[in-house]
């Protein structure tokens, strides 16, 4: 079905509700357009050598960075992410991914020789060879509306992919803008392209003849998506929600730590995969201290419009955001947990506003400890040991990441090894993604398979084994006519293999030696 005409995609700064743009919501034909449109580039750009691809990707990296007011100030606009935010968490990362890419990616993805010590195949020579897969779909978020996508973009096009982006339909215009900074980079026409609209564009997409999709979103939309690519066996990466645990040792400092964690539940107003959404103290003679300095920062931290340099705290991205929030929030009062400071909505400030909140007393009953809020709020449990620390924090559906908070740091890895997700960081978090060398993926309902470093290129190629031999000299022994003297000679090359030294060794090799000519059948 082809959307109307009349069809379109309101976006709204979520600071002030002001009607930002208006953008077409494309139906069925005009996704399969766009994806009919890729494949064509993708004959001329996949063949292009990696040299002139990165090539490229650095000029890229110079529009970025001339136009990076122009993009910061756009993502502040539309989701509400405060202007420091808008540079450090949308653009550094990005532009290292370009640096990246250029200096490491061919030398990581030559072909690479393949040892088979086995001597039968002593006349065999095995390569693998990392190829491009071909048209990559890319589903993006609202939270990061630029880095996210931008760098998985960079990935799949320096290794010869070409690109069909749709962005959240609450981030439209920071997704239009980066169909733009590509054509600006001189890049080949529909190497990237951009479709917009609302959840049945996505699912269109998600229909269309694609190598390889890849979804970044809630657990819900990521369930869908899977399922509509499950017909056609459309590989899919998925990177979904979080319920990222801290833990704070005992011998933590206490003002660094509280300054740390406070970032990390509140930045981008709470609405990051990885944001600090519960917190476990296990119990000391600082724990007082601590969760009085995380109220100090919190207090301080100030709430407003983005477009304010000062501001520390934006909106969240809409109502529906809002409410959420809010309910987690009232569910805990509800039963039984303190707000220690936070805790209300402030529609005086004309947006989608909810005050950074601070709740001891909770549980894991309650939704706010089990369920992905992404919000301002963070709850506190004391806890006893680490034991007890370490099996609250696995007790999620999610896996993305936790961080661990301590001057020992033996101890606090070995707390890390024992969480059950994908990134553990010590003594910091979130950072992690915007570092393209690095990882990034999780377990259990935050999804599978790897963005970013070499796993994540890995992820968008097509890892072929190329096996290389002459068709002259002996025949092979494991070919046709069978027969009695291919027994043993089976028998004895295992001997000789794996057999104990020296009687087994001994034995196969004689036996090899006397039946390796021996002709398989009279």
């Amino acid at each position: 079905m082809v959307a109307s005409q009349t069809a379109t995609i309101v976006s709204i700064n979520p600071a002030t509700k002001e009607v930002l743009g208006e953008v077409p919501v494309l139906g069925q034909s005009e996704v399969q357009a766009a994806v009919e449109r890729s494949w064509v580039a993708y004959e001329n750009w996949s063949m292009l050598q990696f040299h002139k691809r990165t090539r490229k990707i650095l000029e890229l990296r110079r529009v970025i960075e001339r136009k990076q007011d122009e993009i910061a100030d756009l993502v502040c606009r539309e989701v509400g992410k405060p202007r420091v935010e808008s540079y450090l968490s949308e653009l550094t990362g990005p532009l290292d991914t370009c640096v990246w890419l250029s200096e490491n990616a061919e030398r990581m993805l030559r072909d690479q020789l393949i040892q088979l010590p086995n001597p039968m195949l002593s006349s065999k020579q095995s390569l693998v060879a990392f190829e491009p897969l071909g048209v990559v779909g890319v589903i993006a978020p609202w939270n990061y509306p630029f880095s996210i996508p931008m760098m998985t973009i960079l990935m799949a096009v320096a290794l010869g992919n070409t690109v069909v982006l749709k962005p959240s339909e609450k981030s439209p215009l920071v997704g239009i803008k980066i169909g733009e900074l590509f054509e600006a980079a001189g890049f080949p026409k529909d190497v990237v392209n951009v479709v917009t609209g609302d959840r049945s564009t996505g699912e269109h997409l998600s229909n269309c003849r694609l190598s390889k999709l890849i979804f970044t979103g809630s657990v819900e939309g990521g369930m869908k998506v899977m399922a509509q690519a499950a017909p056609h066996l459309t590989p899919v990466t998925l990177e979904l929600g979080g319920k990222d645990a801290a833990i704070v040792l005992p011998d933590a400092p206490v003002d660094w730590t509280a300054r740390g964690i406070v970032w990390g539940a509140f930045t981008n107003a709470g609405q990051a995969c990885a944001s600090i959404e519960r917190l476990y103290l296990i119990k000391g003679k600082k724990t007082d201290a601590l969760i009085e300095r995380i109220q100090h920062h919190t207090k301080a931290l100030i709430v407003g419009n983005p477009a304010d340099p000062n501001v520390d705290i934006g909106p969240v991205v809409d109502e529906i955001q809002l409410e959420k929030v809010i309910s987690h929030v009232e569910e805990a009062r509800a039963l039984g947990a303190t707000v220690l400071t936070g805790g209300n909505r402030r529609d005086d400030l004309g947006g989608f506003f909810y005050e950074p909140t601070i709740l001891t007393g909770v549980n894991h009953k309650m939704a706010i400890m089990q369920k992905e809020s992404f919000g301002p709020i963070l709850p506190i449990m004391i806890v006893d040991s680490e034991d007890e620390a370490v099996e609250l924090a696995n007790d999620s559906e999610f896996g993305l990441t936790a961080s661990v908070w301590g001057k020992n740091l033996a101890r606090a890895e070995g707390i890390a090894r024992d969480l059950n997700v994908g990134t553990v960081l010590l003594n910091d978090c979130l950072f992690s993604h915007a570092a393209p060398q690095l990882p990034w993926g999780g377990l259990k309902k935050s999804g599978f398979g790897r963005s970013h470093s070499q796993f994540g290129l890995q992820d968008l190629c097509n890892i072929k084994h190329i096996n290389i031999d002459s068709p002259s000299g002996s025949e092979r022994i494991w070919w046709y006519p069978y027969g009695e003297p291919r027994v043993k000679v089976a028998k004895a090359g295992i001997g000789l293999l794996h057999g104990t030294f020296p009687v087994g060794k001994t034995k196969g090799l004689f036996s090899l030696l006397g039946n390796m000519f021996r002709k398989a059948k009279k």
